[in-house]
């Protein structure tokens, strides 16, 4: 049985994979980056995000760029780094967390 930690930890984990999963999918398209307005981008609002947003980019799985032009706007891409570390996350199971996590609290 997981504990109430554990479970934070893995919805965490969990949010950081949903990130990387919405980049890497954009990844393998026309246009490789997400055009966000900074505010949404660097939100502060939802803490939990806030947090695995700046997790992502110090990691160096994410680079969040200024555009030109649109100083409210920031290009959003995935790095080879977050490509290795989503896959491998997706083939291990790793990047489903959130789902172990709604089962246990589901038997609950």
């Amino acid at each position: 049985m997981l504990d109430e930690l554990e479970i934070k930890i893995k919805e965490r984990i969990q949010e950081r994979y949903n990130i990387l999963e919405e980049l890497y999918s954009n990844w393998f398209t026309e246009n490789t980056s997400i055009l966000a307005p900074k505010n949404v981008f660097y939100q502060t609002e939802h803490i939990e995000k806030h947090r695995a947003i700046s997790y992502l980019l110090d990691k160096g799985y994410i680079i969040a760029q200024p555009v030109d032009g649109e100083d409210e706007m920031v290009a959003v891409h995935i790095t080879s780094e977050g490509i290795d570390t989503y896959e491998q996350g997706y083939l291990t199971g790793e990047a489903k967390g959130f789902q172990v996590v709604a089962d246990i609290k589901d038997k609950n």
